[in-house]
């Protein structure tokens, strides 16, 4: 058990989020924004305390079990939140049993799923039932991953040319089969409206699609055509939708889905500054009227 207070950002992808305490202002999603949105930039900006509650496919989707996690993630007191959402066509699919099976998700048996104290320090429900890998990593330190105190993920893979081709066409090589096991939830996107209701009790809550590669966006327009217009339909019930996949060619990925540490910085800039101007109206508008 003493190893177990050598736990660090190297040791696991997703210890610390479950051992950090209740936080005001949330980003959420999957893997895409685990690592494409850094905290810290966008706080600069905004004077604002987001934290990155971010996972991957297989932990985070929009469903019962992730809305339960954020809840108890969520500072009861938090009324000025800040909660960006980002959402592409995975994270409301489902894939390996009938889309609307809750009882059967993927997540459930995850820790997003299956933990229900987020905030505990050490917290050993994670580190005996679901820590990533054998426990010789506590002590390895690999520098692939380093997941920071504010959430985000930080992936160090080697950037030479050849090798991000290699790592893109495999990686896009599985999206393909994607599109013979995920299937559109409509209860995965019930759940999507849920907790943008839940969380507008806290603050203001934004809809964000991350940019891809050109390769992964004529996947996901294969898989999802007009997605981003079906988003646009939910768009009043929030405040504000921003999608960057008319970007897709400024930004560079790591392996053609998430976006290497450089665009990562651009990117949360670019939805920080965005936020910025669209609370910046709202204060007009109060002051006008």
């Amino acid at each position: 058990m003493a190893v177990f207070a050598l736990v660090d950002g190297y040791s696991d992808p997703h210890y610390l989020r479950f051992t950090t305490p209740a936080q005001n202002s949330l980003i959420l999603g999957i893997s895409k924004s685990a690592q494409g949105i850094r905290p810290s930039v966008m706080n600069d900006i905004l004077k604002s305390d987001l934290y990155n509650y971010s996972f991957d496919i297989s932990k985070s989707p929009y469903g019962p079990k992730y809305l339960e996690s954020i809840k108890h993630k969520l500072s009861p007191q938090s009324r000025r939140g800040i909660f960006i959402l980002t959402i592409d066509c995975w994270s409301v699919s489902t894939r390996d049993c009938a889309p609307n099976d809750a009882e059967n998700f993927i997540e459930n048996n995850s820790a997003v799923g299956a933990i229900k104290s987020v905030h505990t320090n050490p917290n050993f429900d994670y580190l005996l039932n679901h820590f990533s890998g054998s426990y010789y990593k506590i002590l390895s330190k690999s520098p692939e991953a380093f997941l920071h105190d504010d959430g985000w993920l930080e992936v160090t893979l080697n950037d030479d040319a050849q090798a991000v081709k290699r790592r893109t066409q495999s990686t896009l090589l599985n999206y393909e089969q994607y599109l013979k096991v995920y299937q559109f939830s409509s209860l995965r996107f019930d759940y999507l409206l849920k907790t943008i209701e839940f969380l507008k009790q806290h603050g203001k809550v934004y809809l964000v699609r991350m940019p891809v590669s050109e390769q992964l966006m004529k996947i996901e327009e294969k898989y999802a055509p007009h997605f981003s217009e079906r988003i646009k339909m939910i768009e009043p019930q929030t405040n504000g939708f921003l999608d960057l996949t008319p970007f897709n060619q400024y930004y560079s990925y790591t392996d053609g889905v998430h976006l290497q540490k450089a665009s990562a910085y651009m990117v949360s800039e670019k939805i920080a500054f965005w936020i910025k101007e669209n609370l910046s109206k709202h204060v007009s508008s109060n002051t006008s009227q």
